[in-house]
């Protein structure tokens, strides 16, 4: 990876580094060292709860104080890379990674609102706004019947200054116009859409989604600053007013790394149910996708 996010604290080269000693077991029987060590760091950057951008002693250091190979320490970063919890760059070093988002499914929340809550810092930058009348030429494809005038924004949403997904949303153009939505309104910074509509007596109460994992393309990546092929999330959601009137169209692309979904399932046999409920099943966050299936980002 050749990108580094804005928030990483990089130190000098002559800065003196902190000691980190790890006691390990070389016994016969016990985990391979690397993965001692993969797990003792990933204990120290949890307890100590170490910030985002936080730089870990250099492979020479860590195998100088504890008597390993640099291989070792290789493989145990490596480790720690897979599980998203740190990052690495070329002539930089390896630097502590935002916390991956869990989020709950169902789970009625914004992706401000979401990222809030776990007391993180969400960002949102406009990469594009357009308005497309009803059957008007290179209007993209979206769940809305091609004679409703829609909007369009596309955004990339960042947590503490990281990237973290783009953006698609799609909504009615007279739902925009209705709550005041325009473009100098969706550049903002904080700018929310569950929370635009609150604020003119508007609810989304269901809707449905729909993940998959796909692999950032050549564009995403840049605007991600991460490599081509880097594992996404890609969600597509359809959401709907207490009417039952379809507000918004959201496709979005996260890292994989940064967003996790958590799906709480019960045994039918034993009296639960597989089902999601319709009344809850909504879970909210992004809005951009590039698509296979013909839907393209405009």
């Amino acid at each position: 990876m050749t990108g580094q996010p804005d928030n990483l604290r990089f130190t000098d080269e002559d800065d003196e580094e902190a000691m980190m000693l790890f006691e390990l077991d070389s016994a016969r029987g016990a985990l391979p060292l690397y993965v001692q060590l993969a797990n003792a760091l990933e204990a120290h950057i949890i307890n100590d709860k170490l910030e985002p951008g936080t730089k870990l002693p250099s492979e020479p250091t860590l195998a100088a104080e504890n008597n390993l190979s640099r291989a070792t320490i290789l493989k145990a970063f490596e480790m720690l890379v897979d599980r998203g919890l740190v990052s690495r760059y070329q002539g930089k070093g390896t630097f502590v990674r935002s916390r991956p988002m869990e989020r709950s499914l169902p789970e009625l929340t914004s992706f401000s609102e979401h990222v809030d809550s776990l007391g993180l810092r969400p960002g949102s930058t406009l990469l594009d706004y357009a308005e497309y009348a009803a059957n008007a030429p290179g209007r993209p494809a979206s769940a809305f019947p091609d004679d409703v005038d829609i909007v369009v924004i596309e955004r990339a949403r960042s947590v503490g200054g990281t990237p973290v997904g783009l953006q698609r949303l799609i909504i009615p153009a007279h739902v925009a116009h209705k709550v005041g939505i325009t473009e100098s309104v969706a550049a903002q910074p904080g700018f929310s859409f569950y929370g635009t509509l609150r604020t003119a007596g508007l609810e989304l109460s269901a809707g449905e989604e729909t993940l998959r994992a796909i692999n950032a393309d050549a564009a995403e990546a840049e605007q991600l600053g991460v490599d081509p092929g880097t594992a996404l999330i890609e969600v597509d959601r359809h959401s709907r007013g207490t009417s039952g009137q379809l507000l918004e169209h959201v496709r979005a692309r996260y890292l994989g790394t940064h967003y996790l979904y958590r799906v709480t399932l019960n045994n039918p046999s034993n009296g639960g149910s597989h089902e999601s409920n319709p009344s809850t099943a909504l879970r909210t966050g992004g809005g951009y996708a590039h698509r296979s299936d013909g839907v393209r980002a405009e």
